[in-house]
């Protein structure tokens, strides 16, 4: 697998705060990336980052090979980018902006334009601080894909959305995931929209990405244990947490040890699995 992004050591603080401290992250191509984290976490500190929008204090950031300190041409033409705040010119209309957008790169699709203006029913006439939050939202999310972007990052992408323009702009990410091979990382708190969509979750806390691994691997090993404890110790490996609870060990671990299971049930230990929700798994992971 291609590695379409590379973070090494990053750091950055504001004042006395560290918002990233020594983190380090891959993300390989054609991959569909969640990115969780709580408020003030630093996920748009970090997304901003990757694309030089914020300063780091130290460490390395390399899109397509290339520094992010100093990306060609070629290379920003395959980026696209949705921030969390809007700060396009208010005075212009859709069709100015659209048009002024469309002079800075030579692959721009007319048609997805089109068909993105015309399935969201968005004014091309209006001016940007006439539109609602969420008519706003989706001209961003139209600016962002109308190049052909081979990296696209998105910043909250859906958060002004209804629920019908949620599920309209996440199967347009998997329409162009599946069928150009683009690679996209997408803040939310809507564990249910990476659900839908991610292929892979990341979870950043304390300054670093704390748990990175397939959507399907998290479901399947963060997991919550009953445990019978007996008389006897037990070491419960990779746990994050464990409670006494009726003469139980309540555990919570980041990975399910398959081995270890065998071993205790031939130990005659009662051990009980519970899957987790996305949403319990990065309340356990950043608790």
């Amino acid at each position: 697998m291609t590695a379409i992004i590379k973070i090494n050591n990053v750091a950055k603080s504001y004042k006395s705060q560290q918002v990233l401290q020594a983190l380090d992250w891959e993300i390989n191509e054609g991959d569909i990336v969640g990115l969780l984290g709580k408020n003030g976490a630093g996920k748009s500190t970090l997304l901003k980052s990757m694309l030089n929008l914020s300063e780091i204090d130290d460490g390395s950031i390399t899109l397509f090979g290339e520094s992010h300190l100093n990306l060609s041409t070629t290379v920003k033409s395959k980026l696209g980018y949705v921030p969390q705040e809007n700060d396009e010119i208010s005075w212009l209309t859709v069709n100015e902006l659209i048009k002024f957008r469309r002079q800075f790169y030579t692959r721009w699709s007319d048609e997805k334009v089109d068909n993105l203006v015309d399935l969201w029913d968005i004014d091309l006439n209006k001016e940007m601080g006439e539109l609602s939050p969420g008519q706003v939202q989706r001209v961003l999310i139209i600016l962002a894909l109308a190049p052909m972007p081979q990296l696209i990052i998105l910043d909250e992408p859906a958060a002004a959305l209804d629920p019908a323009g949620r599920r309209l702009f996440l199967k347009e990410i998997i329409s162009l995931a599946s069928e150009e091979k683009v690679t996209v990382i997408f803040s939310t708190h809507i564990t249910s929209d990476l659900e839908r969509v991610a292929n892979k979750v990341a979870i950043l806390d304390q300054g670093k990405i704390r748990y990175f691994d397939d959507l399907d691997n998290a479901k399947e090993n963060v997991v919550s244990l009953s445990i019978n404890q007996h008389d006897t110790d037990i070491t419960v490996p990779h746990l994050l947490r464990v409670k006494q609870q009726n003469k139980r060990l309540q555990c919570v671990v980041s990975k399910l040890d398959k081995q270890w299971l065998t071993e205790m049930e031939k130990q005659g230990v009662d051990v009980v699995v519970n899957p987790l929700g996305l949403e319990d798994i990065f309340l356990e992971i950043t608790t």
